[in-house]
């Protein structure tokens, strides 16, 4: 009932504040829906709503809140600003009870936090939540240290996809979120170092991460309702969180904070554990019982207990407005499709908790779709993903999607859906992300990503983007009806990759008959074909096979490596010899006889030799095709000429063949 009563309680709240401003604006998106479903396709028959807008950010709008450092924060800025989109609602989740979660927990003892940081002056205490979280839940794996101050200078009215704000300014998790999502970051700490002085910041680094989901926490309904926060804390690591923050509730004595007010919160922290039994007497003012939250803060090491502290259970304000930041290795995709690179602003719905909702892409060029991603605004959301491609009717083509895929999201938030299988994409190709969806009482189940006066006023849109339904049959450009708006969906994609054909042998030239072993090198292959003798006959299609060469000649091998992306070849030579005839051995010298020392020139006048050694018969030994050998001693010597081929060896001998006579 959690849900649906604070449904209730936020459209009473917001029904009866500002009723003139809500009833001239009510009546404008009347009209401009009545105006836009006049080129809608098929009209779509059932008018769709805006949620409520949040108090708090329309109260924020209006005040004047100055941007200097509170004296009563040590010199700190707070920074938290609220959202537009109004969350309290968000309905229970199912977890593990409280009982199954231990009565102390500490991410500090189970190295899964990074250093505190220190936000200084500046007001981004979300930044560092942020990245508290995302850096918790990577850890102990990978040790990062991610920059906050590309986050809070590249989301600054400075650039095209940034928002209303100035660098140093405040903000919040959505915000956060939106950077993260459209692959703005993280990038590391060392890329981009922070400085409250700094305003502008690189947008092209290397992001180091793609995060993947963004888990919205629904807010707690009382002081010992903590079983989604120990859940998120024990199963992805610190959780973003936020608070109402004011030194007068802060024991410095015992590093403790308890807040019972109604003031709204103010400051992000990080959840990093919890102890149940943490005395009550330990805070400034005594709560009602025992236990609190163990929080990181951004104010530096040297403030609190190393940068943590203790807040109350029965803290009014704390524990609420949490997520988890996940991410996954930047390789897993290529590739991202977005119309939303501000992210969720605004939410819209049907009368029942259902809608249709679709982003139609234009592929850039031969590519593999791989994911979607979406946000849900509520927990246990269902989902049915279709992906369509050529469509001709707004998202849809009458053929039918080429691919579906369902399941529920336990939790709020933003999304990311591998794909089951890929589908592939033709350059200058349009595909559309489908999406219904459905809630168990949440209407108001569609993201849009809008123009909203000092907020999100760079938000751009263009006819043919983003479509809404009510039934998935007929459909309304949402562009149609609010200007420079789009759903927040988005594509990921990997390039084609085509096969590139390699290969060896053991050997590549030899006497015929010639056997050879081939083994195929190739990438992004799936089979083959060889050719040995490149005559457009298919000869083998094994990895591996071995061949035989029978004639002399020389060979061009063609081998075919083949995927479903396409064909590539890589050709090579084998050059096979004709076998000589046996060798026949065969050699004379220009004298005989003489006198010592007798000087004696052996020619080698063999037949198909290919090596030789002589043997003088005094000891001596050539390999020389001719030479000539000194006798130095009188007798009469036999030489030998041995020759071979690869077919064989000859000798030829000839007996006291030289003879040497003394002076």
């Amino acid at each position: 009932m959690k849900g649906r009563n604070r449904i209730q309680e936020i459209n009473t709240k917001y029904n009866n504040s500002k009723k003139k401003r809500v009833t001239i604006f009510s009546g404008l998106i009347f009209l401009l829906l009545i105006l836009g479903s006049l080129t809608a396709f098929g009209a779509d028959s059932s008018i769709p709503e805006l949620a409520p807008e949040n108090p708090e950010f329309e109260e924020y709008q209006e005040s004047d809140i100055s941007p200097e450092p509170d004296p009563f924060l040590d010199g700190h800025q707070i920074g938290l600003v609220p959202s537009p989109i109004e969350l309290s609602y968000i309905s229970d989740i199912s977890v593990p009870k409280a009982a199954s979660a231990p009565a102390y927990y500490d991410l500090r003892a189970l190295n899964r936090l990074t250093s505190v940081k220190d936000q200084g002056t500046a007001g981004t205490c979300w930044a560092f939540a942020s990245y508290s979280s995302l850096e918790s839940h990577l850890k102990p794996g990978e040790d990062w240290d991610f920059s906050e101050n590309n986050m809070k200078n590249l989301l600054s009215s400075a650039y095209q996809e940034g928002f209303d704000r100035d660098p140093n300014d405040g903000g919040n998790r959505i915000q956060a979120a939106a950077y993260l999502a459209r692959w703005s970051g993280p990038v590391k700490e060392s890329d981009d170092p922070y400085s409250t002085f700094s305003g502008v910041s690189p947008a092209d680094l290397p992001i180091k991460k793609h995060v993947q989901d963004v888990i919205f926490i629904p807010d707690r309904e009382g002081p010992l309702d903590n079983e989604a926060i120990k859940w998120a804390v024990q199963n992805y690591g610190a959780v973003y969180t936020t608070m109402h923050y004011n030194n007068t509730f802060y024991s410095p004595e015992y590093y403790s904070y308890y807040f019972n007010g109604t003031s709204e919160p103010n400051h992000a922290v990080a959840i990093v554990g919890w102890d149940d039994s943490y005395d009550r007497s330990n805070f400034s003012k005594v709560p009602p019982g025992n236990g609190a939250f163990i929080m990181k803060n951004s104010w530096g090491p040297e403030w609190g207990d190393k940068g943590y502290f203790y807040v109350s259970y029965y803290d009014s304000k704390a524990g609420n407005g949490s997520s988890v930041f996940t991410a996954e290795n930047p390789e897993n995709y290529e590739y991202i499709y977005q119309y939303d690179p501000l992210g969720w602003v605004s939410s819209m719905g049907y009368s029942k908790p259902l809608a249709w909702v679709s982003n139609v892409f234009t592929a850039k060029s031969d590519e593999v779709f791989k994911a979607v991603s979406f946000y849900t605004t509520d927990s246990n959301c269902n989902y049915e993903i279709y992906i369509y491609t050529d469509p001709v009717s707004g998202p849809i083509n009458p053929a039918g999607p080429v691919l579906s895929k369902n399941g529920t999201c336990l939790t709020a938030g933003y999304h990311t859906i591998s794909l089951d299988s890929e589908v592939r994409l033709i350059a200058g190709q349009k595909f559309s992300v489908v999406i219904k969806l459905t809630n168990p009482s949440y209407r108001y189940l569609i993201p849009l990503e809008k123009p909203k006066d000092s907020w999100s006023s760079k938000a751009r849109a263009n006819t043919g983007e983003s479509f809404i339904s009510s039934s998935g049959s007929t459909w309304t450009d949402v562009n149609t009806s609010y200007a420079n708006s789009n759903v927040c969906i988005k594509a990921f994609t990997n390039s084609v990759l085509l096969p590139i054909a390699n290969f060896s042998s053991n050997i590549t030239e030899g006497y015929a008959p010639l056997s050879v072993q081939f083994k195929d090198l190739s990438g992004h292959s799936t089979d083959r074909t060889w050719d040995f003798e490149n005559d457009g006959n298919i000869d083998s299609v094994e990895a591996n096979p071995i061949h035989l060469f029978s004639a002399p000649g020389s060979y061009t091998v063609n081998l075919t490596a083949i995927s479903e992306n396409g064909t590539n070849s890589k050709l090579g030579t084998i050059n096979v010899l004709e076998k000589p005839f046996p060798p026949v051995a065969r050699f004379y010298s220009d004298v005989t006889q003489g006198l010592a020392p007798l000087s004696v020139k052996f020619t080698d006048i063999s037949e198909n030799a290919t090596e030789r050694i002589w043997d003088f018969g005094d000891g001596t030994y050539s390999t020389a095709p001719a030479v000539t050998h000194t006798y130095s001693t009188a007798g009469k010597y036999t030489v030998s000429l041995i020759v071979n081929n690869i077919n064989g060896t000859d000798t030829e001998t000839k007996r006291k063949y030289i003879t040497v006579s003394k002076k």
